[in-house]
């Protein structure tokens, strides 16, 4: 069965080298010089919301074997770094290619060749391209996991100009499939924008604009088709003179004979640019023939490889460097990156720095390790992205590994250098975290003061990166604490803005929105987010108050249980679902709701007091004072539970505990309404009903005016006939 992608970009870039004649032919592998390459494919991304692709990994795999084949050019194994599916990160792709910019020199040949998804989420002023790796976000693709196209520029301008190496740029990145960029043609416009800015260079795409590129097991076991035949081409099979070399001409002519063929009646036209001369290959007999021979019986298999290969050269002879790099290596794979972690890896690299006998291993450490503190503190930027539930709760609970990210990804920019191209980007990301940590501890805090603080790093962060959705969502989140809430719909629509796509900023607007007492928008809103992530519980969640405010009370129930059935420990939601069942006087299953949030959570006041408000209007007193009892024991300074202690022990005749109860009301509350008319109930039940009268008269001077309360309460029915309260009664509007 064919699957189909969208228009696949490979472009082919070839430096220009001083004093290089007009028409003089430059093979793809020069004859003097080091060849080295950085080989990425992905098939498989972390989040699943990114479409699986059946063969990128597979096309990556076959590029490397071919690089190491005679018939391209017999790379070495330390020459070629090979990332596919699972160490394809950005973080290990950035380190890969620092490794590229560094080892290469004038003369030499620089490869890159990617494989895998591109999408572009908005069509920015500055065009923002992406090739995801597979810690690819779904979308906010600025927050990182995905790799800028700009880097690219970069990097190729830096190899070319002032290394003055020869490079090909292959890219295989656009793809079919739901990504967060489809209604802006992210993907067609990744590949538009990789051929703009390399547009002086000889190119090589798979299809036309807005044709399909196809892939499939039928070709090699399982590839692209167009990388299929551009590996057969260079092998030799393109070579129509037979001179042994394989030209950009021939290499064109192959392609647009075999390509349009394989996948008819489909149509998919390579399309061809550049200096036609070029010389993109050299034929070695013996692996043509046998390429022909295999072509005739089977076609040629590839294994589902994941690997990074990269061969370290190190003094055998001294055993104290071996040792030590032994160690540096196992921090790196248990994540002992930083101190004070036992036999950190970053301790280990500072003193292997200094040795002598340990010189050639430095730039691979510093890699390395640059490469493991980004992925760490990436996993945690995209779970949140993703609005994973585990994540979320973790930042709710002010986990401790948030203070630790600034410092991964500070200690990543400095030992990677300031002149590096992601330095800045790490930066900035540091500055984010240290802004999120501080709103946090404001949270655990309930600091206004913090808030101000991180509002000022986030927009430091702004400054840095105008593109930084994540940091416009933070800065809602900052507002909503502090109940800017006009502020913050506007923040969540400027990330909304920058990263369309993105449930948790979508969810947040719902939410600010049903705060502004516009529950119709709100509603709207986290019906957008639920088309971006049909399972994203807090979505359920902030819809189902979002209907509570409309009073439609049967489909806020259902969307509230909905959120549970996704996830169901997040304690706020059955905190929510028994408001609404009380508010649609089903008091049972407002206090079962309101039970299963206690039980996740067994301190969170407003679920207990509720409980207990509910289990009085159920006529069970004692169930109801167990519930007050344990608020007043989480907070002692709650004077609405010590009342409600009162008054229960005032109902069950327990008169000198209801007593000591009022002592401690008054005391935390001398002029509260509630207070002296549980007081006057007290004096009611022990028959001092001239006090009575006193105290329910000072009750109503404070603003007490529930009638209807009042006139229910059997206790206080000796004081009904007393002129004051006919007064009172008569004047009250309640």
């Amino acid at each position: 069965m064919m699957t189909k992608r969208f228009l696949i970009a490979i472009s082919i870039l070839a430096g220009l080298l001083p004093g290089r004649l007009h028409g003089q032919l430059k093979p793809l592998i020069p004859p003097q010089g080091t060849t080295r390459a950085v080989i990425v494919g992905v098939s498989e991304y972390s989040n699943e919301r990114i479409p699986r692709l059946q063969f990128a990994h597979a096309d990556a795999d076959a590029f490397a074997r071919f690089l190491r084949s005679e018939a391209g050019g017999a790379v070495p194994e330390n020459q070629i770094k090979l990332l596919t599916n699972r160490q394809a990160t950005q973080g290990q792709m950035a380190a890969a290619l620092t490794w590229l910019l560094e080892e290469s020199k004038e003369g030499d040949m620089a490869l890159i060749f990617f494989s895998g998804h591109g999408d572009m989420e908005t069509q920015t002023v500055m065009n923002h391209g992406f090739l995801l790796t597979h810690d690819a976000p779904a979308s906010t693709y600025m927050a990182g996991g995905a790799f800028p196209v700009f880097y690219l520029q970069s990097i190729v301008q830096t190899l070319s100009t002032q290394r003055k190496a020869q490079v090909a740029l292959i890219t295989d990145a656009c793809h079919a499939g739901k990504l967060a960029g489809s209604a802006n043609r992210g993907a067609q416009a990744t590949a538009q924008l990789l051929a703009e800015q390399f547009a002086n260079e000889a190119r090589l795409l798979s299809c036309q604009p807005d044709e399909f590129s196809a892939e499939g097991a039928q070709w090699g076991g399982g590839h692209g088709v167009f990388t299929y035949f551009l590996l057969d081409g260079l092998t030799g099979l393109a070579d129509a003179n037979q001179d042994q070399t394989v030209t950009l001409l021939e290499l064109q002519r192959f392609l647009e004979d075999q390509v349009p063929a394989a996948v008819a009646p489909t149509s998919q036209i390579p399309l061809v640019s550049g200096n036609k001369g070029m010389k993109m290959a050299r034929v070695n007999e013996g692996v043509l023939a046998a390429l022909k021979e295999r072509r005739a019986v089977v076609s040629a298999h590839i294994s589902n490889t994941v690997a990074f290969r990269s061969v370290a050269v190190y003094n055998p002879e001294d055993s104290t460097v071996q040792a030590m790099y032994s160690r540096f290596q196992s921090a790196l794979s248990q994540k002992r990156l930083l101190p004070p972690a036992e036999d950190d890896a970053y301790s280990l690299y500072i003193t292997l720095r200094k040795q002598p006998a340990a010189v050639s291993l430095h730039n691979e450490m510093r890699r390395s390790l640059a490469a493991a503190l980004m992925d760490e503190a990436q996993q945690a930027i995209n779970d949140y992205l993703a609005a994973n539930p585990l994540e979320l709760r973790r930042r709710w609970s002010f986990d401790a590994r948030y203070e630790q990210f600034p410092t991964y990804l500070q200690k990543a920019a400095e030992v990677l250098g300031e002149t590096h191209f992601a330095y800045r980007d790490l930066q900035t990301k540091a500055l984010y975290f240290n802004g999120l940590n501080l709103r946090l501890r404001g949270e655990r805090e309930r600091n206004r003061d913090l808030y101000r603080q991180a509002d000022s790093v986030q927009q430091q962060v702004l400054a840095s990166d105008p593109n930084a959705a994540y940091a416009y969502n933070e800065l809602g989140l900052l507002a909503r604490r502090m109940r800017s809430f006009e502020t913050a719909a506007t923040h969540f629509q400027q990330a909304l803005a920058l990263s369309p796509t993105w449930v948790l900023a979508e969810t947040n607007l719902c939410a600010t929105l049903v705060d502004l007492m516009r529950p119709a928008e709100a509603e709207a809103s986290c019906r957008r987010a639920l088309q971006y992530d049909s399972t994203f519980a807090l979505a359920h969640h902030n819809l189902g108050a979002a209907l509570a405010e409309q009073q439609q009370w049967d489909a806020a129930i259902a969307s509230l249980q909905k959120a549970l059935s996704f996830d169901d420990q997040y304690y706020l939601t059955y905190w929510k679902l028994g408001d609404v069942y009380y508010a649609a006087d089903n008091k049972e299953q407002a206090l079962n709701a309101w039970k299963g949030c206690i039980a996740l959570e067994p301190t969170y006041i407003p679920a207990l007091f509720n409980a207990g408000i509910v289990c009085r209007e159920l006529m069970r007193p004692e169930e109801a004072l167990s519930y007050f009892q344990q608020v007043a024991a989480t907070d002692p300074n709650d004077v609405g539970a010590w009342v409600e202690i009162a008054e229960l022990h005032t109902d069950a005749g327990l008169l000198d505990q209801a007593d000591t109860a009022l002592q401690e009301a008054f005391r935390l509350s001398p002029d509260s309404p509630d207070v002296y008319y549980a007081a006057a109930r007290l004096h009611c039940a022990q028959k001092s009903f001239t006090r009575a009268l006193s105290e329910l008269a000072i009750a109503v001077g404070l603003g007490f005016d529930n009638k209807q309360r009042f006139l229910s309460d059997a206790i206080m029915s000796p004081l009904y006939k007393k002129k004051e309260v006919k007064r009172w009664l008569k004047a009250c509007k309640n």
